[in-house]
């Protein structure tokens, strides 16, 4: 009602001003906002039709009351001594008791006001790969590294791609490296498949990428994103691919590899938390000679957060803060969160507002 939420309460003994024997309802404005209106409360039955009190107990009581102010959050109103409980008892159907709630306020109601959003990105998007709105030209296609063997390539149809080298160079500056502004020659793109480049371009324009597809093109949209320097999408498509992998004994070692050659710390955290829980396991299963050594650090992290309590780091140990924790921070800080925890740790302590440069007070004699 007038856009705000009510709720009815029962008392079954009345409130302290009713007569005994009597029942009261209570109507409850729910809504952050107050409001005045006048209320009503009729008895509803299919054999005994309506009941609605003109005498509250042995007071005179017209209905429906004056005007009434509903406070916020919970201001009510009590009906008082409503009706007795034997007459209560006679309304109900089947054991439901229905009540018509009747509200009215002369309240002016506020006319609907529509303020349109920033339109710059809807107007973004309507240019994204129009070639009257672009000055690059991309050729995607024609060959594409096959997954299962990088020295076996599939040919694919080429496909022609058309952009805004500005908008490449504020959201893919490697790809925006690639081309002039003006240039009539279209750059090639190899390695790509034309609808992964499609997402990554449509992405740049300020286009999301569906959940689907990423769980679709994880892999192939991480090494393109981290190919052209599309941080943002790179870390959404590795954050799907760690939700959606499990991590075994069989491919621990080649997810490993595979996170450390892509810089993927969510999901090389995912890695090491496994081994560290499982290392009974892999012992004498899983060969550590080609694993970098700076990952010792890393299962030993993985082993310090394993036993640290439910309730998470104490204090501020960015030795073995978690990953998703680090990337917020530098976030917040307008830093690249596009590394692995070595590397933004010491961003992190660099940049700190605590640390010993950016706290240093100068003392005068």
């Amino acid at each position: 009602f007038f856009g705000h939420q009510w709720t009815v309460l029962i008392s079954p003994n009345g409130n302290d001003k009713s007569t005994e024997g009597y029942v009261s309802f209570y109507l409850v404005n729910k809504s952050p906002e107050s409001i005045q209106a006048e209320f009503q409360i009729i008895l509803r039955s299919t054999a005994r039709g309506s009941f609605q009190p003109t005498t509250v107990g042995e007071v005179d009581t017209k209905w429906p009351f004056g005007m009434c102010t509903f406070g916020a959050q919970g201001g009510m109103l009590c009906s008082g001594a409503f009706a007795k409980r034997g007459t209560i008892l006679t309304f109900l159907n089947n054991g439901t008791l229905t009540l018509e709630i009747h509200l009215r306020t002369y309240k002016k109601a506020e006319p609907t006001i529509f303020v349109p959003s920033n339109p710059f990105c809807d107007n973004v998007l309507k240019v994204f790969n129009n070639e009257e709105k672009s000055d690059v030209v991309f050729i995607v296609g024609g060959e594409v590294e096959s997954a299962a063997n990088r020295r076996k390539r599939a040919k694919t149809t080429p496909t022609t791609f058309h952009a805004g080298h500005l908008i490449l160079k504020l959201n893919a500056p490697s790809l925006a490296d690639m081309c002039k502004p003006g240039d009539e020659a279209a750059v090639p793109i190899n390695g790509v498949e034309p609808e992964v480049f499609k997402m990554l371009l449509y992405f740049c324009y300020g286009g999301k990428v569906s959940e689907d597809e990423l769980e679709a093109n994880a892999k192939a949209i991480i090494e393109a994103a981290d190919r052209f320097g599309i941080v943002n999408l790179k870390l959404q498509a590795e954050a799907v691919l760690t939700k959606q992998t499990e991590v075994t004994v069989d491919n621990m070692l080649d997810n490993l590899l595979y996170a450390t050659s892509k810089n993927l710390a969510l999901f090389l955290e995912k890695i090491m938390d496994f081994v560290a829980e499982n290392g009974s396991m892999l012992l004498g299963k899983v060969s550590f000679g080609d694993v970098p050594s700076n990952l010792i650090s890393d299962i030993l992290t993985a082993v310090a957060q394993g036993k640290k309590s439910a309730g998470g780091v104490a204090g501020d140990d960015l030795q073995i803060m978690r990953v998703g924790e680090m990337r917020k921070r530098l976030h917040d800080k307008g830093l690249c969160i596009d590394g692995d925890r070595e590397t933004m740790i010491a961003l992190l302590r660099e940049n700190s507002e605590s640390s010993p440069s950016a706290s240093r007070v100068k003392l005068e004699p």
